[in-house]
């Protein structure tokens, strides 16, 4: 019955104009929520032995002996105690707070910080329930710094706020500790014996204080989902103080110690990885102990949950680059001459085989397996539980736990945007300036739904601070002393000479071969890519060779059309859009270049500083793209001229890629070229004529400033940023022909004659014999 009543003052002066006073009392029928009094002596009786079990309880919490720490109380142990020593464990303070966790590990990591940031504000004890598969199981709990510094912080909320029942409360000299870890049976009695409060938004929290505590004993219970939508924006005190109670959380001796074991173990795997990637042309090697870290997003349910969570807001970015992740890694200058663990719960070798056998283009997983050495918790399961076999090793938070410790001491942590637990690294990491970075593009999630939004803003920037020149190689035979590999070789050297450009290349060779492992040696960043259209290109060439009938009609000749390793090269570009690099803008360039000045986004965009400037700023979907022809942001790709100094975007030698766009138009662009029955089409022949052919009208490219595709044969300039030995080259055209008239193809003979009659070939073929033989 007193659960149903909440009674006033029991006297009061019934007349202020009669010196006599009434003793009378109050009370409010909870359901109805009106207030009644009575002056009649036998209803204050009643009503006041109505009164005696709240007093009983308010006594019994007022003369619980608590220690001032958090009580620890293991699966059982509360079995076997009486009932009343039960009640007094179950329902420490007179408001408590329950929060429903979530199902992840970073979830729940966050969502216990946030528990006791909102229990704090509300004076309520915050209940853990233990051995129930939650991260805090694998926790310190008891005596810990969490509950030290919980209990003082609480103490310290409520002293400072106003004076009422909450503040006598946590201010008395009993000291009440702020976590109750209780198991589920205790959690369910303590439940029970409460009024319960639903917190439905965090703008409830002084409404809801005031009621908790006027309606004692009381429960308050947080859901996952408003739990997880509590902002913790920086700045602010949310944010400082989510952070100081971060700091306090350790893992149990089991998960320290799993972790240390694992990082003596990488000295063995270093040793491994080291070798294997010296073959491949690497030259630099961290310390033996060092590893990173790839926490691989492609579980079933992840797919789902990408699928039907995130489309209803856009085109999700979770699955991107899922299979193409090597190429990122690559691509973003991670090391594979060091261990890479692997984070995932998709960690045996079939599982992994049956991820990479669901990819449309299974090979793409190749640059992950065979060219790092991949760490898996099933394969150190193996190894260091031989002797040791952790308590807690069964619990379904352990690998992520050890995974979590593993992630903050490795030297990169790779991970993705989406994932709530590879956002909470990110964000650990950064606090000690430790680099971090996702595979997968876009924004933070969890900064995007500030549920932990940094003040920096994190996300894969529109236009890099380091420009990536991309360039595409197809050896002769494996072979390192061909024209293509010298071409290449004085590339890379002026490109690094002349500017702060980040050199990519993309390459059919072998890893372990030579071509490849000198590029690599050269300071390249090689990615190893064997494309599906192979055969076609072949076959296509093949099917003409030998025939007069080749440029018939209006087709019109290459001298690439004879050579097949150069057609497969010149292919490979198209390619660039789904090789899975971060950046949405990248800049390709033929090998048959020679760099004078750097490359800057201002000089490619034709725009001013200020111009570029405010371009920097827009997100994608607020960019203005260049029309047909016009200087700017291309809607698929900018080129520069061909032969003749005239604006039209012509020349495929040098491009500028609107990745984005490029990737989605990919699929079609590749049915074009393999339903086409012929490489070569009116507008010209290989990949640039299939470019252009098929991009035209108002998506056809924009254009790219004179400065990024000057010619040989072309007057002097010293503002150009490079110059394209676009036709004849250096070591077996122009030379030979300024020497003694020699002409090699015919098709190059009236460029050739250019050279002699006022270009600057003689110069420039000096500055590449000088590269090339340095």
């Amino acid at each position: 019955m007193w659960l149903l009543f909440d009674f006033g003052p029991a006297v009061f002066q019934f007349n202020r104009n009669k010196a006599p006073t009434m003793t009378c009392f109050c009370w409010r029928l909870r359901i109805l929520g009106v207030w009644r009094c009575t002056c009649k002596t036998w209803m204050v009786l009643i009503l006041l032995i109505c009164m005696l079990p709240k007093i009983w309880w308010s006594l019994q919490i007022l003369s619980y002996p608590n220690s001032g720490t958090s009580h620890e109380h293991p699966q059982g142990m509360l079995s076997g105690l009486e009932a009343p020593a039960k009640l007094r464990l179950a329902t420490n303070s007179p408001v408590l707070l329950e929060f429903e966790p979530c199902a992840g590990f970073a979830e729940q990591e966050m969502q216990a910080v946030k528990a006791l940031m909102v229990g704090s504000e509300l004076g309520a004890q915050v209940v853990f329930i233990s051995n129930n598969g939650h991260v805090w199981d694998l926790w310190e709990m008891e005596n810990s710094k969490l509950s030290q510094f919980a209990d003082s912080f609480f103490r310290d909320n409520a002293c400072d706020g106003p004076p009422g029942v909450q503040r006598k409360f946590w201010c008395g000299q009993t000291r009440m500790p702020a976590i109750s870890i209780l198991d589920q049976n205790d959690f369910d009695l303590a439940r029970s014996l409460r009024k319960r409060l639903r917190i439905e938004n965090a703008e409830q929290f002084e409404s809801l204080r005031n009621n908790l505590w006027l309606y004692q004993p009381s429960i308050a219970h947080l859901s996952c989902d408003v739990l997880s939508k509590f902002p913790i924006v920086e700045p602010g005190v949310e944010w400082e103080l989510f952070w100081k109670i971060w700091d306090k959380v350790e893992f149990k001796q089991d998960i320290q110690k799993t972790k240390q074991k694992i990082e003596e173990r990488m000295t063995l795997y270093g040793a491994g990885a080291r070798e294997k990637t010296r073959q491949m042309g690497f030259t630099s090697f961290p310390n033996d102990t060092a590893f990173n870290v790839l926490h691989l997003r492609m579980e079933p349910d992840w797919r789902i949950f990408c699928e039907l969570t995130l489309n209803a807001s856009g085109p999700p970015n979770c699955m991107n680059n899922t299979f193409e992740v090597g190429n990122v890694l690559l691509s973003e200058g991670i090391t594979p001459s060091i261990p890479l663990y692997l984070a995932t719960t998709v960690s045996t070798k079939r599982t992994l085989e049956q991820w990479r056998g669901q990819s449309s283009a299974p090979f793409v997983g190749d640059n992950l397996f065979n060219i790092y050495t991949i760490i898996t918790h099933e394969m150190l399961a193996e190894t260091i539980f031989n002797e040791w076999t952790p308590r807690l090793g069964h619990h379904k938070m352990f690998w992520p736990a050890v995974s979590s410790l593993l992630g903050m001491n490795a030297n990169m942590f790779v991970g993705n945007s989406v994932s709530t637990f590879s956002g909470f690294l990110m964000q650990q990491r950064l606090r000690i300036q430790k680099r971090s970075i996702h595979y997968n593009g876009g924004s933070l999630r969890l900064q995007e739904t500030k549920q932990l939004a940094p003040k920096k803003k994190w996300r894969t920037e529109l236009f890099r601070k380091k420009i990536k020149w991309l360039f595409c190689i197809q050896p002769r035979e494996g072979q390192t002393q061909d024209s293509s590999a010298h071409m290449a070789k004085v590339a890379i050297k002026s490109a690094f000479a002349k500017t702060s450009l980040v050199a990519i290349g993309v390459t059919t060779a072998s890893p372990t071969s030579k071509f490849a492992a000198e590029l690599v040696a050269a300071g390249v960043r090689l990615i190893y890519h064997t494309p599906s259209w192979v055969p076609h290109i072949k076959a296509m060439i093949s099917q003409w060779e030998g025939s007069n009938n080749r440029f018939s009609g209006d087709k019109k000749p290459s001298h690439l059309l004879s050579d097949v390793d150069a057609m497969v090269g010149t292919f490979l570009r198209i390619d660039i859009p789904i090789l899975g690099l971060l950046d949405p803008f990248l800049f390709y360039a033929d090998i048959d270049i020679l760099f004078q000045n750097d490359v800057t986004w201002p000089k490619l965009l034709g725009a001013t500083d200020k111009q570029f400037k405010k371009m920097k700023d827009l997100p994608y979907e607020q960019q203005v793209f260049a029309k047909p022809g016009q200087e700017g942001i291309p809607m698929f790709f900018a080129m520069s001229a061909e032969s003749e100094m005239e604006k039209v975007a012509a020349n495929a030698g040098v491009m500028l890629w609107n990745v984005q766009s490029m990737r989605r138009s990919y699929p079609s662009f590749l049915n074009f070229i393999v339903t086409s029955g012929d490489i070569t089409w009116p507008i010209g022949p290989g990949d640039q004529g299939a470019l252009r052919t098929f991009y035209q009208g108002d998506r056809g490219p924009s254009y790219l400033p004179y400065l990024f595709n000057w010619k040989a044969y072309w007057p002097r300039n010293p503002t150009a940023v490079l110059v394209h030995f676009h036709g004849p080259k250096c070591e077996g055209d122009i030379l030979p022909y300024l020497d003694d008239g020699r002409i090699r193809l015919p098709l190059f003979h009236f460029l050739l004659k250019r050279c002699q009659e006022g270009g600057n070939c003689l110069e420039l073929c000096r500055q590449y014999m000088n590269y090339l033989q340095d």
